[in-house]
């Protein structure tokens, strides 16, 4: 069965999440690892490489979802459906849910459809190693998640919004201060992904 891996810096609602997992999951294998790198990407690099020692594919899940009964079973038959179709090229496929990127929130679409997309939020998606080796999730916060689907997306891998659904508290870790989360990773992307920073910055 494919785990769930966790990277915590400690999030009042990781409780709940745990919670949920182990309500109706609880064979599930839930790896949680305490974030030390001062952003979200270098903590879940870190995390994703100590889960992938000894396995092929994760999911990934935030510290502030709750699954519900089908999050996981759901997620876990659109994965593979998926690899049936893309076997060498399926990026990220992720939960929708309700505090998210507008195309991935369940206000806006459909639950019984799979969804092809550029861009994901990795709120409780799926993972192969084979593409994590090729590509990690930046050293910052806002946009890490941009960038590794965007580099990704280069290099021929699909992703996918999944049937499947989790609440999501939102926030919980990086704070709410959205402009100050807009600002934080501006150096970073105008100088190692220029080809990015006019889309997202406007200049």
């Amino acid at each position: 069965m494919i785990p769930i891996v966790v990277s915590t810096v400690g999030s009042r609602s990781l409780g709940v999440m745990q919670c949920s997992v182990r309500t109706y999951n609880p064979d599930i294998n839930l790896v949680i690892i305490e974030g030390t790198l001062g952003n979200f990407g270098d903590d879940y690099n870190h995390a994703m490489e100590y889960a992938f020692q000894d396995r092929e594919e994760i999911i990934i899940a935030n510290d502030d979802i709750v699954v519900n009964p089908e999050s996981y079973i759901r997620l876990v038959e659109d994965v593979q459906f998926l690899k049936n179709r893309f076997p060498r090229n399926l990026g990220f496929v992720a939960a929708r849910s309700d505090y998210v990127r507008p195309h991935q929130s369940i206000a806006h679409q459909q639950e019984q459809s799979i969804i092809q997309t550029p861009v994901v939020s990795p709120l409780f998606a799926y993972i192969s190693k084979e593409a994590f080796i090729k590509c990690k999730f930046p050293p910052i916060n806002w946009f890490s998640d941009d960038v590794i689907c965007r580099d990704l997306g280069a290099l021929g891998y699909q992703h996918f919004i999944s049937r499947a659904y989790v609440h999501h508290a939102g926030s919980q870790t990086i704070g709410r201060d959205f402009q100050k989360l807009m600002d934080a990773p501006k150096e970073w992307i105008q100088k190692h992904r220029p080809e990015y920073f006019k889309e997202w910055y406007g200049s």
